[in-house]
């Protein structure tokens, strides 16, 4: 039987169990799959569930990357599993990736692309290249209603020297996020148009930018950046959180710089990460939600302007990354936008511009090292600190308003 390209999108497919049991249906009725996760938001979730054997997620690949794959190594009947927040932000995700597929240059004749969203339980023959496989599929999943995909139109257009991308779906003061950035806060409108001079965002048509978070995304192509709406990264609650080992490589161990989690998995995945230093409110609780699942310390810098992507993280207070905070780690709280500052600083002593450095000899003992030469540098702005690194592992709050 014919192997399906199984592209899971997002955290909420996964925590329902729908992904786990549409896999589990498939298989028991003879269909070879090969299945990915497209975007990261997803990623933790894979792992709580155990399907880290089941679902790819070793590339930090967009979804549009993940069907150009799939359809260049011969997997031409692609199935999206989604669950998202409204029946039009469901509709939006499977054109997007589409208008990106053919932007890469893929052909609309080459492939089925067809949605399974669990949402409102419908299913979306986006393209059909193979009716014979879409006909069995619709007997497999009976009680999805069917539904006329929309056509695929640009949200993207230029003018003089501006280019606008409008998104759709969008509900009331969501976060907008591009490339991992959290750059604004919709209105109340269900439509915010985003525009770009020169590959800088300078306005948010039905929203407001935060100015200063604009400073960590760089120079963007907007029409195929990746942008994201919402309150938080992950809407439903994991039925546990799974700890895991990795395999321990040969070679030295490093400690990793990172401003964004957009490639921590493929560095985890090629590197011995002994220590990830992590830049920003946001970045140091997502990343920490991930390592702490693999006991990688952390050291994160932040100066508390979280944007609330993440459940547990409101005020941004100190106090509420305690439950994203790996054993041996520690962060380091400063004076309103200074991490960004700091981070530039650690990188260019520490990291010598780079992103990573070998650790030489003991690495505990190097771990310490690290914590103190980056206490140093950041010494005069410091407000608090919060660390995991005493014997029993217990979490506490050092040094409050230095």
């Amino acid at each position: 039987m014919k192997t399906l390209g199984l592209l899971i999108h997002g955290p909420e497919v996964i925590d329902e169990g729908e992904a786990e049991e549409a896999i589990g249906t498939l298989k028991e009725l003879g269909f070879e799959l090969e299945a990915a996760l497209g975007g990261i938001t997803g990623k933790t979730a894979v792992i709580d569930a155990d399907l880290r054997h089941v679902i790819d997620i070793s590339r930090d690949s967009k979804p549009s990357e993940v069907v150009y794959d799939f359809v260049n190594r011969g997997l031409d009947f692609i199935l999206l599993l989604n669950h998202a927040k409204t029946e039009e932000s469901g509709f939006m995700l499977g054109e997007g990736i589409l208008r990106h597929f053919i932007d890469r240059g893929g052909a609309e004749g080459s492939l089925s692309f067809v949605q399974l969203e669990y949402s409102n339980r419908i299913i979306i023959p986006w393209f059909l290249k193979h009716r014979d496989i879409y006909r069995q599929l619709t007997g497999i999943f009976s009680d999805f209603s069917e539904r006329a995909p929309y056509k695929l139109e640009s949200r993207c257009k230029k003018e003089s020297d501006l280019v606008y991308r409008t998104i759709k779906g969008v509900h009331p003061s969501e976060k907008i996020v591009v490339n991992g950035v959290v750059v604004g806060m919709s209105a109340h409108e269900h439509t915010v148009t985003l525009v770009a001079k020169e590959g800088k965002l300078v306005k948010i048509v039905g929203g407001t930018l935060i100015e200063h978070n604009l400073e960590k995304l760089p120079l963007l192509d907007l029409k195929a950046a990746l942008i994201k709406t919402g309150s938080l990264i992950r809407r439903t609650k994991p039925k546990r959180i799974r700890i895991e080992n990795l395999i321990a490589r040969k070679g030295k161990k490093k400690a990793c710089f990172f401003y964004t989690v957009e490639n921590l998995f493929p560095k985890m995945a090629e590197s011995d990460i002994a220590v990830a230093v992590v830049i920003g409110d946001d970045t140091t609780s997502i990343a920490g939600d991930i390592l702490k699942r693999f006991g990688i310390p952390m050291i994160g810098i932040t100066d508390g302007d979280a944007d609330g992507l993440i459940d547990g993280i409101r005020s941004g207070a100190l106090a509420e990354y305690d439950k994203f905070l790996p054993p041996d780690s520690m962060i380091i709280r400063l004076k309103p936008e200074r991490d960004d500052i700091i981070g530039e600083k650690v990188k260019a002593a520490i990291f010598k511009g780079g992103y990573e450095i070998e650790l030489e000899g003991d690495v505990e003992q190097q771990l310490e090292v690290l914590k103190h030469r980056i206490l140093d540098i950041a010494d005069g702005d410091i407000i608090s600190v919060l660390s995991s690194s005493s014997p029993e592992g217990e979490k506490k709050i050092l040094a409050e308003n230095i």
